[in-house]
């Protein structure tokens, strides 16, 4: 998966329920985001989530060192492709 043309290397996300949105890359991502009471969702389902959440929305990784979508950012382009068929 890509979003605005950054590969995701998650195969999940966290939300929060509102704006958050944090993709996971790793186990400890994931046991923290748990930690601090997160939804944990499949990656397939972030732009289905994206789409209904609050307009302050925004996507990064949880270490907060990749930002694949900017609060308030317009157009944003998410692509799901299908290897090996």
């Amino acid at each position: 998966m890509k979003i605005n043309g950054k590969e995701v290397l998650g195969k999940s996300f966290a939300y929060d329920g509102c704006h958050k949105i944090y993709i996971l890359e790793d186990e400890e991502d994931e046991e923290q985001a748990l930690e601090y009471e997160y939804n944990i969702y499949h990656i397939d389902e972030i732009e289905d989530t994206y789409e209904n959440s609050c307009p302050l929305r925004f996507i990064s990784n949880w270490k907060l060192n990749k930002r694949y979508v900017e609060q308030f950012e317009e157009n944003v382009i998410f692509e799901n492709e299908i290897k090996g068929e």
